[in-house]
Order: structure tokens, then C-alpha cells, then sequence
């Protein structure tokens, strides 16, 4: 009896064996179909998204807003008698500029006036064409009532170099730029010139 229970396991062995490969070639094929499925619903993803995006750009669009530059910067350059006679000396120095948006400063008759109160940073350089027989020159940058900046100058040097300061200014105030004793000015836009930095407004 035990001889006949002993060749069947040996048989259900043989016959598991013998069966086990082609189950496993089985999974194997399952699994690479189920991979190549996979593969095909990406690429046909993909597709898809890349269509919509050619076909109808403005369905993924983004909306930016410009940015919005907090400061405005305004040069000034001085005028003349005429605007192109550079012969005649004067105390006080008339501007103008090629800037066409400005909303924190005016410009009229040659004049400046702050239009809103903030913190402004000034710079300014005033370049002579010949000095006067004192020898020295006073160039003051005004508002009513003070002197914002002053930069006295020698017979060494016929400019007073670049200066800056920030200052607080009120709506209503006048700028005024003056040289003292009366000089003539070197109106190049690059010897001679008055810049303001002061906050945007955003109407």
C-alpha cells in the first residue's frame, strides 16, 4: 500500500513540473500586454494634450499682469536764452525734458513743481563753460524757504561733479536750480543736467 501512495505524489510532482513553465509563460504574456496597454493609453494622452494645445492655445493660457514699477525717473536738461545761446551768464537755470509721462512733477515756463508729497531722490550736475574773475561758484538746488543741495566750485573746476539726495517733499514745492555769481552754462545734455526719482501713480 505504501509503494502505490508513494509513486502517486511522485506523479502529482512530475505532473506539476510539467505543467509550472507554461504557467508562468502565461503571466509573463499577461503582463507585457497589460505594459503595452499602459504604453498606448500614454502616448494617446500625450497626443491628445499636445492637440489641444496647438488647436486651442487660449484654453491653457495664463493671464500675467504687467508688472508695476513703483519709482519714475525723470532727467531734465537746462534751456538757454532762445534755447541755443549759451553766451549770456545767468543766476538761475531753466529746464526741460524729453519725457513725456510724468505725473509727480510739472514742468512749466522752465520751472518744476512737485504735484504730490513722497520721498524724491534729486541729482543734478552743473558744468560751466568759462568761470567768472571771482574764481568760485555757488550751485544750490531751492525749495522755498532751504537749500536742498549746495556744492561751491573754484577756478580748478568747472563742474560741480555729480550730487544726490534724497529729500521730502510737499505738493506745491518749487525746485529751483541757481548759480551764483551768474555763469555761463554748458547746456549739453551731459554736462548740465537735474533728475528726480519719486513714486508712480497709478491712475
Amino acid at each position: 500500500m505504501m509503494p502505490q501512495q508513494s509513486m502517486d505524489r511522485c506523479e502529482v510532482s512530475e505532473n506539476y513540473h510539467h505543467h509550472s513553465p507554461g504557467v508562468q509563460g502565461s503571466q509573463r504574456r499577461l503582463v507585457s500586454g497589460l505594459l503595452l496597454w499602459v504604453g498606448l493609453l500614454t502616448v494617446s494622452h500625450v497626443v491628445s494634450i499636445t492637440l489641444l494645445v496647438i488647436t486651442r492655445p487660449h484654453a491653457l493660457s495664463i493671464t500675467l499682469e504687467p508688472q508695476r514699477v513703483p519709482w519714475q525717473m525723470l532727467t531734465f536738461e537746462p534751456t538757454s536764452i532762445d534755447d541755443n545761446d549759451v553766451s549770456v551768464a545767468r543766476s538761475g537755470i531753466k529746464w526741460k525734458t524729453q519725457s513725456k509721462a510724468n505725473n509727480f512733477v510739472s514742468l512749466k515756463g522752465g520751472s518744476l513743481t512737485i504735484n504730490q508729497d513722497g520721498c524724491y531722490f534729486l541729482y543734478l550736475q552743473v558744468t560751466l563753460e568759462t568761470p567768472e574773475v571771482s574764481g568760485q561758484h555757488i550751485v544750490r538746488v531751492n525749495k522755498p524757504n532751504s537749500v536742498l543741495l549746495e556744492v561751491r566750485m573754484n577756478n580748478t573746476s568747472l563742474s560741480t561733479g555729480f550730487l544726490g539726495r534724497a529729500v521730502d517733499l510737499a505738493a506745491s514745492d518749487t525746485l529751483t536750480v541757481t548759480v551764483s555769481p551768474g555763469a555761463r552754462i554748458n547746456t549739453t545734455y551731459t554736462a548740465t543736467y537735474l533728475g528726480i526719482i519719486g513714486p508712480k501713480l497709478y491712475l
